[in-house]
């Protein structure tokens, strides 16, 4: 297969003329623009919403429409995708997997339950995990997914690396589905400009033939059926180039065979996990409610701690105006606790999930600075929760009760 290979001429043009200082600011400039192509709202090109939204509401009805319950997705990057996949009804278990550690802690937050979605609670259960691994391994834990999906994804890979991705996901892991999006490298020609890639780290980009042979080759060689679409349409004087994002949607009927002889080891680091309320609450175990409910009944204590005692004066710690502590015994009076645990295994609990403790180990310490969007990620402000008409959010009359 022929790829669009070639790295831009701007980032070869800058590393040539590196002593040159006026040439070297021009191409500058070229690099610049080159990066800003990845924004895909450029020149006279405007994508309402963004396309990248646009690219992960495409897969996540994908995934909606095939009644998925476990997906794993394979280059996450920045974990956004995730405030998609949530909203699907029928998942249960997501999993995100990216090697760039960094960029995972800073946004773990991401997968972690708005205060909505303790107030408007999943029909079924969901948990979400973030993984830092290559794509290139097969980690026992994502063995047995419905679907893998890659999104924007295949573009970073050197070729070799991509047919070990290819072996990993379609030979070994063998989903019955498999969602790939990708840039059409035709479009590219509308933004301005000479036509280069549309990031500095793509490997190639391919046209619609190019990809449609890869998909092909995939159906080919390890059994699947494909169908191909795209995301981004291009103007209405300009359709002869194809959507902006082109995507592929592979389906498989025949049964996964895990190789005996394939290493399934745990090759990932699981970086942050999360377990999202539900109605039904018969179905978790009671470490995965105790996740839920100190959580939540945490914030609770902490939103109104002015009902709380906090005169420690005599314990030698007092509480400062960046924290605030909340006795053990407090939370064990929250009966959706302490029907699950005594207070030694609620203290046990909070040491393995990372609490801090006072020195007596009496009460935990929660830094105030930490706010909602801290907590529950970035995209608490950005994508508001509608409430419907005529509800409001409001403490239950129990858990009013527990706090006075």
């Amino acid at each position: 297969m022929t790829m669009n290979s070639k790295l831009p001429t701007d980032t070869n043009d800058l590393e040539n003329n590196e002593n040159d200082s006026a040439t070297h600011d021009a191409d500058s400039q070229k690099l610049t623009s080159t990066i800003k192509l990845e924004d895909e709202n450029i020149g006279s090109i405007r994508f309402y919403p963004p396309l990248f939204m646009q690219r992960y509401s495409f897969t996540a009805k994908v995934l909606e429409k095939h009644d998925v319950k476990w997906v794993a997705d394979l280059g996450c990057s920045e974990c956004g995708i995730v405030r998609f996949y949530r909203e699907v009804p029928s998942l249960h278990k997501i999993q995100l997997v990216d090697i760039d550690q960094p960029t995972l802690e800073f946004n773990k937050n991401l997968i972690k339950p708005r205060p909505s979605d303790y107030i408007f609670k999943r029909e079924n259960p969901l948990s979400i995990e973030i993984y830092e691994g290559s794509a290139t391994d097969l980690d026992q834990r994502i063995i047995g997914c419905d679907a893998v999906s890659m999104v924007e994804f295949i573009e970073h890979l050197y070729p070799e690396t991509l047919t070990q991705v290819e072996e990993s996901v379609f030979g070994h892991l063998h989903p019955s589905l498999v969602v790939v999006t990708t840039p059409n490298y035709e479009f590219n020609s509308l933004f301005p400009g000479e036509p280069r890639f549309r990031h500095y780290d793509h490997k190639f980009e391919w046209t619609r033939s190019e990809f449609q042979k890869w998909g092909q080759d995939i159906c080919d060689r390890y059994r699947y059926t494909v169908e191909f679409s795209g995301i981004g349409d291009p103007p209405t004087e300009s359709q002869h180039v194809g959507y902006c994002s082109q995507a592929a949607i592979f389906t498989s009927s025949f049964p996964r065979k895990i190789d005996v002889n394939i290493d399934h080891c745990n090759h990932y680091t699981l970086v942050a996990e999360s377990t999202f309320p539900h109605k039904d609450k018969a179905k978790l175990t009671s470490d995965e409610i105790l996740k839920l409910e100190v959580p939540y009944t945490i914030n609770l204590l902490k939103q109104g701690r002015s009902l709380m005692d906090t005169d420690h004066s005599s314990e030698g710690e007092d509480e400062d105006e960046d924290q605030v502590l909340i006795p053990i015994s407090r939370l064990m009076n929250f009966s959706t606790i302490s029907k699950i645990v005594d207070e030694d295994s609620l203290r046990k609990f909070l040491v393995e999930n990372g609490y801090q403790f006072t020195g007596d180990q009496s009460k935990i310490i929660i830094p105030l600075e930490v706010e909602w969007n801290d907590m529950y990620g970035s995209d608490y402000e950005d994508f508001e929760t509608e409430i419907p008409a005529g509800q409001t959010i409001s403490i239950s009359t129990n858990d009013a009760q527990e706090l006075e």
